[in-house]
């Protein structure tokens, strides 16, 4: 963290409080002066309250409350100070219009606003630098920039290097430490500002989702203990680089279930295999992605109609479904998963207590950046505690708890020794707060929840060198300390920041990550909605079963930071907001 000199952020942050609380004291002492003058004003009459200078901008007019008005001193202009010492100038908004003190108000609110944003640019800036960095706060306060007012990456090299020698030290110090991302894409540079911006982009985060809205729905049918499943989701991710991404997903499951109930308990096990496929194809704009969505349910209703030929004459509806998929086009991501899930249930009373234990191994081919295409293997791992309170009206709590272990390698190298382009540690935690009715009958059952949701993601990020010394730590780590299976424990463990230097003694993937990893720290605010409608029967002993469900799922980003670059004098590494 970069060092202001003789300047404490702190009391600058005081000095704007006990501004925000002399303004408040203006309107009531504005008030108390007023009524004093009204009071002397009622007691002198026929005379001048007063002849002061000092109070003349104060007095006004005077309206008695009986007989003709008393004109008192007043000012050469009556128009500069619009308050009149009658009833209705009493509120705080005419007494804050002016005269003064009171019309002081606005002015020293604004004045301490206006100082806390200065402290927050300093506190961002002096958190994006190194420690070693000297910077100026007087300067720094006295300076705001834009920072999104930058030349763009198109913008020629003379006007660039214009724009850069305009700017003073300070502002400089600014756009380098908060946005090196974006200069690093200029041309015209001074070629010393141009490295040190490449070296600290290099550490702010990838691309990640600011607001995400998924639909969803399944069908699910029993047969006795068996139960056989299957579903959809349609997502749309609005990334932080400006990109759109829209997913489909076609998952199934089956599984089994066994549950015991005495009196007024009643325990549930449940074990399920799941099957999961997504596409995904990403957008540089809004209206590409809004098409596509278009684009598949035209295709999904035309292949309908293909399927049935008295609505297909001619084949007229497998012409324009043709179409259709051409302009959909390949997705540049394809997701297969495979994973296991338990649940157990325990009802007892009106308590509910649920834990659900989920497993996946996934396999994500990118072709985003079609050069050099990518093959990830990720495992996922979950852990859901659910506390619910009620029967037909319940008031439910869950806490899931997250890891995910990604081995992205080159697709076009098929040595898996020397192919690892990087491992991603993905730890995050969600909890949910809402409420919802079930009934459950003989026949049929419905259910209906709502939630608020919060959730942090944590995710580390190390690039891969190469070079044989990075393949092999990289493959080290992955095969965990008994060199037998992936280190996946550590994904649902403390979250993996490697702000600290590492001991001498730690591994070489463990130095990595300190050196080169890449961190993001994110949060997120949504709801979620979930309908379930169901029936069973029973015949000759076997219980048959049938459930739709659908549910809707929206999130937008709340806090957003990233761990800085190591600083060269002591190792340190600190989080720094995303401005």
């Amino acid at each position: 963290m970069g060092q202001f000199q003789g300047f404490d952020v702190a009391l600058v942050r005081e000095l704007a409080a006990h501004l925000d609380s002399v303004a408040g004291s203006m309107v009531p002492m504005h008030r108390q002066l007023t009524q004093l003058l009204r009071s002397a004003a009622d007691d002198m009459a026929p005379q001048p309250v007063s002849g002061s200078p000092e109070l003349e901008p104060v007095m006004g007019t005077l309206a008695l409350p009986t007989g003709p008005p008393l004109p008192l001193p007043t000012v050469s202009d009556p128009t500069d100070f619009p308050v009149e010492l009658s009833p209705g100038s009493m509120s705080s908004a005419a007494l804050s219009a002016g005269p003064m003190p009171a019309s002081l108000d606005p002015r020293l609110h604004q004045t301490a606003a206006d100082i806390r944003t200065r402290c927050d640019r300093l506190e961002q800036i002096g958190k994006a630098t190194p420690l070693s960095a000297l910077l100026d706060a007087g300067a720094q306060l006295d300076t705001l920039v834009d920072l999104n007012a930058l030349p763009p990456p198109t913008a020629d090299g003379a006007e660039v290097a214009t724009w850069w020698a305009g700017l003073t030290p300070a502002q400089r110090d600014q756009y380098l430490y908060l946005k090196p991302d974006v200069l690093q894409t200029l041309k015209g540079l001074p070629a010393d500002v141009l490295e040190r911006a490449v070296h600290l982009a290099y550490f702010k985060v990838q691309p990640y989702k600011t607001n995400s809205n998924e639909t969803k729905g399944s069908v699910k049918l029993s047969l006795g203990i068996f139960d056989l499943g299957e579903g959809f989701a349609f997502r749309t991710e609005l990334m932080s680089d400006g990109t759109y991404r829209v997913t489909m997903i076609n998952n199934a499951q089956a599984g089994v279930k066994i549950g015991e109930e005495a009196d007024d308990v009643k325990l549930t096990l449940s074990g399920t295999v799941k099957l999961e496929i997504g596409d995904t194809w990403v957008f540089r704009s809004k209206a590409d992605a809004d098409r596509l969505q278009d684009d598949i349910h035209q295709a999904f209703l035309l292949r309908q109609q293909e399927m049935a030929p008295d609505m297909n004459p001619m084949g007229v509806a497998t012409a324009e479904l043709e179409k259709v998929l051409d302009r959909i086009g390949e997705p540049q991501i394809r997701m297969g998963m495979l994973g296991t899930e338990g649940n157990f249930e325990l009802k007892a009373g009106r308590f509910t207590n649920g834990l659900k234990l989920d497993s996946t191994v996934s396999t994500i081919t990118s072709t985003v950046d079609p050069l050099r295409p990518t093959v990830t293997t990720s495992y996922d791992f979950k852990v859901e505690n659910t506390g619910a309170f009620g029967t037909a009206g319940k008031f439910e709590g869950v806490h899931v708890t997250g890891g995910v272990v990604q081995v992205t390698r080159d697709k076009n190298n098929p040595d898996p020794d020397t192919n690892i382009l990087s491992v991603r540690v993905i730890q995050s935690v969600e909890d949910k707060l809402g409420a919802g009715f079930e009934a459950d009958g003989k026949a049929a059952s419905a259910s209906a929840k709502a939630a608020a949701t919060h959730t942090h993601v944590v995710t580390l990020n190390v690039p891969i060198g190469n070079s044989a010394p990075d393949q092999a730590a990289a493959r080290e780590w992955l095969a965990g300390p008994q060199g037998d299976a992936p280190a996946l424990a550590s994904p649902l463990g403390t979250p993996a920041v490697p702000a600290a230097p590492p001991p001498p003694d730690a591994d070489a993937f463990t130095r990595m990550a300190h050196e080169r990893g890449q961190v993001s720290d994110i949060q997120y605010a949504g709801s979620t909605a979930d309908l379930k409608l169901g029936g069973k029967l029973k015949l000759g002993g076997v219980k048959f079963g049938f459930e739709a469900a659908a549910g809707n799922k929206e999130e937008h980003v709340t806090g957003r930071r990233y761990l800085s670059a190591p600083d060269p004098v002591t190792g340190e590494r600190h989080f720094v907001p995303i401005p």
